[in-house]
């Protein structure tokens, strides 16, 4: 799945009339707290290479909320790669870093502030989807509204961010894959991820039986259920080899940081983020 700006006064006549682009802000403060309990899948306990760790769930264990405070509408752009969900929160995919996409509401979620977007990478818009406000650097307007150049200038900075964080990601995964316990860790979740799956699909058809072929599709469940625990211990076993070794052998940031394609798409960020500095978000 990246400015001359903020006022007439800071980008000169580079914006229209009475166009303004401001940032939008969001509390980056907890406002509530959720248990960080392990999900089935590779969600939890992620050893950066789809492979789950069995997570301790220590009670002081939390994650903070984040709600976003800016106005209802405006528009955006992605910082880096960022999934990106249908209406009922299905995921569709990931959005590039520079995606840029307008929004006309806030909802609430389960981790997170969305927002309810329009994706504006071609003629016409795409949409609605929903972007984790985390995931974005948000504006007041509209982008139609504001100079074609500084627009390009702020999706010129947010692309490069997302290059970076890719390659960066990239060199990452390289170093992990050394790991020797790497392919056996991922077969086996794999495994166990593909487990999970079947076991919906027998429990889907067996609720639209009745009778005696329901019992006897109960019963094949049941049986598979057992498969699937020694699946979940194989897998638990091979993903706790594979973090003490990674715990062992951590990454050199300075041999990351000495990558040549690193360095380039560092500098060019620079470049590019110089004259829209102050439209760049914070981070937290």
């Amino acid at each position: 799945m990246k400015k001359r700006v903020i006022l007439a006064a800071l980008c000169g006549a580079a914006l229209a009339a009475d166009a303004q682009v401001r940032r939008s802000s969001r509390n980056v403060q907890p406002l509530t707290r959720r248990p960080d309990t392990a999900a089935s899948g590779v969600q939890s306990g992620n050893t950066g290479l789809g492979v789950a760790v069995p997570k301790k769930e220590p009670a002081a264990e939390t994650v903070p909320r984040v709600a976003y405070l800016g106005p209802r509408t405006g528009w955006g752009l992605v910082k880096s790669a960022s999934p990106y969900y249908a209406p009922d929160g299905k995921r569709l995919g990931t959005l590039a870093g520079g995606t840029l996409f307008t929004y006309n509401g806030v909802k609430p979620s389960s981790r997170n502030d969305v927002l309810v977007c329009m994706l504006r990478r071609g003629a016409k818009p795409e949409g609605p989807f929903l972007l984790d406000c985390t995931d974005i650097a948000g504006y007041e307007g509209d982008p139609a509204t504001v100079d074609a150049e500084l627009v390009a200038q702020l999706q010129r900075y947010f692309t490069l961010n997302g290059r970076l964080a890719e390659r960066r990601a990239a060199l990452e995964e390289a170093a992990y894959a050394k790991n020797p316990h790497f392919e056996t860790a991922r077969d086996a979740q794999q495994a166990y991820q593909a487990s999970i799956e079947k076991a919906a699909a027998m429990e889907r058809e067996m609720n639209g039986l009745s009778g005696a072929r329901k019992s006897k599709a109960l019963d094949a469940l049941r049986a598979f259920k057992y498969e699937q625990a020694a699946l979940k211990t194989r897998a638990d076993r091979a993903a706790a080899a594979y973090k003490a070794w990674k715990d062992a052998h951590p990454l050199d940031p300075a041999a990351l940081a000495a990558d040549p394609r690193l360095q380039a798409l560092r500098a060019e960020r620079e470049q590019a983020r110089k004259p829209v500095a102050h439209l760049i978000p914070d981070e937290p």
